[in-house]
C-alpha cells in the first residue's frame, strides 16, 4: 500500500499533491477528489505501562471477554461478549503498530482522546496523508461491521430489520430499532472516505426498506 504524506504547508497550494509510484515520482491534479481523500494520522508512542497500558488500548480498540455458563441441559458453553473501543465507530487504517489514520472529520475525537490527562505522558505526531481509494472504502466497511447498536453490530442490524420489514412486520418497537439503525448510519455516512461516496450509495440501496417503513 502507498501512502502520500501531505504537510499542511502543501495544501494551501491546491493545484498538485506528489504521488509515490514504484520507481518512480510523478505529480497529479488535486482536484476535488484529494480533499476526500484526505486523512489524518496519528503516530502515537505511550509512556506508561501495566493496567494503565491495558487500559489505554481497551478504550481505543476495544476487546472481547469470555466467559463460561452452564445450559439447561447442564453442558458448559462458552460466550464471547465485545466491548467496542472508539475506532469501533470510526473508519480507520492501521499503519503501523502504534499509527493510525482517520477521515479529517474524525480527527477531532482521536485528538481528544490522545489528549486526555488519563493516558499521559503520550508522544504524539500529526500530519495528513492520501490512502488508496481500496483501502479507504474497505475502512469503511470495516466501520459498518463493527459499529455496534446494543448486542450486534450496525451490519448485522440492517439486514435483521431488512428480514422483518420484508415480511411485513412493522410494530412500535421495530419501528424504534429502524430509528436507532438510520441514526447511526447517518452518522457514519458523514465520515464517508470513499471516492464518489461510493460507500453511502451502497448503503443507501441497502436501508430503502428502512426508510420506506419510516414514511
Amino acid at each position: 500500500m502507498f501512502v502520500t504524506y501531505v504537510s499542511k504547508s502543501s495544501l494551501k497550494d491546491k493545484k498538485y499533491v506528489r504521488v509515490e509510484t514504484k520507481g518512480s515520482w510523478m505529480e497529479r491534479m488535486h482536484q476535488q477528489s484529494a480533499p476526500r481523500a484526505l486523512a489524518r494520522v496519528f503516530s502515537f508512542d505511550i509512556k506508561f505501562k501495566g493496567t494503565k497500558r491495558t487500559m489505554f488500548y481497551r478504550k481505543l480498540f476495544g476487546f472481547s471477554a469470555r466467559s463460561q455458563r452452564m445450559d439447561t441441559k447442564g453442558e458448559v458453553k462458552t460466550y464471547v461478549r465485545s466491548y467496542p473501543g472508539l475506532l469501533a465507530i470510526i473508519p480507520h487504517v492501521k499503519l503501523g503498530k502504534s499509527v493510525l489514520a482517520v477521515p479529517i472529520q474524525a480527527a477531532p475525537r482521536l485528538k481528544s482522546f490522545f489528549r486526555n490527562p488519563m493516558w499521559q505522558p503520550i508522544e504524539l505526531h500529526v500530519f495528513d496523508a492520501i490512502l488508496p481509494p481500496d483501502v479507504r472504502l474497505q475502512a469503511m466497511d470495516r466501520a459498518l461491521a463493527t459499529s455496534n447498536l446494543g448486542e450486534v453490530t450496525l451490519k448485522e442490524e440492517i439486514a435483521a430489520l431488512q428480514q422483518l420489514l420484508y415480511r411485513g412486520k412493522a410494530s412500535a418497537d421495530i419501528i424504534e430499532r429502524v430509528v436507532r439503525a438510520l441514526r447511526a448510519t447517518k452518522e457514519l455516512m458523514m465520515l464517508d472516505w470513499s471516492d464518489g461516496k461510493e460507500f453511502s450509495a451502497r448503503l443507501e440501496a441497502q436501508l430503502a426498506p428502512l426508510q420506506k417503513a419510516m414514511r
